[in-house]
């Protein structure tokens, strides 16, 4: 099948729109059409079951696991960073470190929120891989290097059981 020079320039702009992120007007400017010609690819491809938006956030859903989870472990890592500033700060006050926690308490609260609805799954399993490697990093200078290599041979051996929590 031979396609059109317009659906060639509608099947670009949708992938332009989803996969390059870029909105009607940069579409338009790219392919040296209106962006009424572009609204129109977008409402005939909506019409054909290839709604953008959809297809945009089906792509930001199925992004990976792995970069959310970092996201996730991320944010737990920067949290305990600045609860360790916090403490560590002569010149705050207390008052003034009981504010500030509590406004990285309601950060973590929030982003705790958004990762359990957004993929509960890769926010859990953040938390346990930043858990293992605070609890790892705080023994790694008490124990002797055979004894670490047991609790990381454990750990990998019931790395799925460890995933399957409740938090």
């Amino acid at each position: 099948m031979i396609l059109s020079n317009a659906d060639r320039n509608r099947i670009l702009a949708r992938s332009l729109y989803v996969d390059a992120d870029k909105n009607i007007k940069q579409i338009a400017e790219t392919l040296g059409v209106s962006d009424k010609t572009v609204s129109n690819y977008q409402t005939k491809d909506k019409n054909e079951g290839n709604d953008w938006l959809t297809l945009k956030a089906s792509k930001h859903i199925l992004s990976s696991q792995e970069e959310k989870q970092n996201m996730f472990g991320e944010f737990v890592g920067y949290m305990y960073a600045t609860l360790k500033e916090i403490r560590e700060d002569e010149n705050l006050s207390s008052s003034q470190k009981a504010d500030k926690i509590t406004s990285v308490a309601d950060g973590f609260s929030k982003m705790r929120k958004v990762a359990a609805h957004e993929d509960p799954e890769a926010y859990k399993l953040g938390i346990i891989k930043h858990t293992i490697k605070t609890l790892l990093e705080i023994i790694k200078d008490n124990i002797d290097k055979e004894c670490l290599e047991i609790i990381i041979d454990c750990i990998n051996e019931k790395q799925e059981e460890l995933a399957d929590v409740s938090i």
